[in-house]
C-alpha cells in the first residue's frame, strides 16, 4: 500500500473518530466504522471466467439517524490496491478499485429489530494498469434496497443484513483512448454479526458480495459480470 493511500486512510480515521467525539444530540444517533475488506475480484462472460485479481479494501462507514423523524443518511466508501492478477489480467502491473455509496433511509423499529428502506447513489470503479496503458471500468447509478439489524436481547450481540439493487447503471470502459459505454445493473449484498459494548464501541465481521454487470460494451468481450466478494471486519463507535 502506497504512502499516499496510508496518509488518506489515516486522515479518514481521524475524521471518523473525530466525529465520534461530538456530543450526542438528544434526538439523533450516530455510528462510525473503519473497515477492512480483503476481496477476490472475478470477471466472467458467457464463456466463463476470464480474469481475476485480489483487492484489499480499506474504508469508512457513517450513519446518522433522527430518533424522532426516523429518517437518516448512510455514507460508505471503500478503496484498495489490486494484486495477484490472473487470466487475461496476468500482465497487469498495478491498479486501484473504489466502491462507494450514499443513501437516504427511513427506519422502522419492530421489537428487537430495526428495518430500513433506502434510496441513493453508488459507484463501482475498477482500474488496472498495463504496459500499454490503463484500463478503467466504471459503473454508477441510483440504488434502492433494505437493510436491518436484529439485536439479541440482554446481550451486546446483533445480526446485520443489507440488500441493494442498482436497476440501471451507466457503464463505461476505457483503454488506451478507446471508449465504450452501455447500461446495465448491479447488486450489493452483505451479512454480518457484531458485538457492541455498553460504552458504544463495536466490532463487526461478515461477508459482502458486489456484482456489477457491464451490459453489451461494443468492441469488447462483454457483456460481463465483475464480482467483488470477501469477508470484512469493522471497528466502530455508536452514540
Amino acid at each position: 500500500m502506497g504512502r499516499g493511500r496510508l496518509r488518506a486512510l489515516a486522515a479518514l480515521a481521524i475524521v471518523l473518530f473525530g466525529i465520534g467525539m461530538i456530543p450526542r444530540s438528544a434526538d439523533a444517533s450516530f455510528e462510525v466504522k473503519l473497515n477492512y475488506w480483503p476481496t477476490t475480484v472475478t470477471n466472467s462472460n458467457s464463456t466463463g471466467q476470464f480474469g481475476n485479481w485480489t483487492t484489499n479494501f480499506w474504508g469508512g462507514d457513517f450513519r446518522w439517524t433522527s430518533d424522532t423523524a426516523h429518517w437518516g443518511i448512510h455514507l460508505k466508501y471503500d478503496t484498495g490496491s489490486e494484486g495477484s492478477w490472473g487470466g487475461t489480467f496476468t500482465s497487469a502491473t498495478g491498479g486501484t478499485d473504489t466502491i462507494w455509496s450514499g443513501d437516504v433511509f427511513y427506519a422502522w423499529q419492530v421489537a428487537a429489530a430495526t428495518l430500513r428502506g433506502f434510496v441513493g447513489w453508488g459507484d463501482m470503479k475498477f482500474f488496472s494498469n498495463f504496459a500499454g496503458g490503463g484500463q478503467t471500468l466504471d459503473g454508477n447509478g441510483y440504488r434502492v434496497g433494505v437493510d436491518g439489524q436484529v439485536v439479541v436481547p440482554n446481550t451486546g450481540w446483533a445480526f446485520n443484513g443489507s440488500v441493494a439493487w442498482y436497476p440501471s447503471t451507466s457503464t463505461s470502459f476505457n483503454f488506451g483512448g478507446f471508449t465504450s459505454t452501455s447500461t446495465a445493473s448491479a447488486t450489493d449484498y452483505s451479512a454480518s454479526v457484531q458485538y457492541m459494548w455498553p460504552q458504544g464501541w463495536l466490532l463487526e465481521g461478515g461477508y459482502r458480495w458486489v456484482n456489477a454487470n457491464t451490459g453489451a460494451l461494443a468492441g469488447t468481450v462483454c457483456p460481463c459480470t465483475v464480482r467483488t466478494s470477501g469477508p470484512f471486519f469493522d471497528v466502530g463507535y455508536h452514540w
